[in-house]
């Protein structure tokens, strides 16, 4: 047994769609509604009800940038401001615990030094094949 190709009915399936969605203008506005969001730079609702979407890190902000900069003090300040749920997703984001331990931990301070530790411990990975 031989299959055919579906690509000509297709095209055929599309050609008479196109047709019908001119002639059929109830039709059309029915099915530009998901068009319509997507330009409008509308999101879909995604998940579980009552869930918020991942809380947004600051514009540029880079731990790493500022720990060069600043070191561990002042990433550690920098960091103070900031809710639990947005550290979380900093690190989420920048991968700074792969085994995700600090999903359950709901102190800031806590949370706080992880992304310090990480970040250095990331920075300095490494420096003992350097010059000597």
């Amino acid at each position: 047994m031989s299959k055919t190709d579906p690509t000509p009915y297709m095209a055929e399936f599309l050609r008479l769609l196109a047709s019908e969605l001119e002639t059929n203008k109830s039709l059309a506005k029915h099915l530009s509604g998901p068009f319509m969001d997507y330009l409008n730079g509308a999101k879909a609702e995604s998940g579980l009800p009552g869930k918020s979407n991942k809380p947004s890190i600051p514009e540029g902000f880079d731990p790493f940038k500022i720990y060069y900069e600043k070191g561990g003090v002042g990433l550690m300040a920098f960091l103070q401001d900031m809710e639990i749920a947005t550290l979380k997703s900093i690190l989420s984001e920048y991968g700074l615990d792969p085994a995700r331990t600090y999903t359950r931990w709901r102190k800031h301070e806590r949370l706080s030094s992880l992304i310090v530790d990480r970040v250095k411990a990331l920075s300095h990975k490494g420096k003992v094949f350097g010059p000597r």
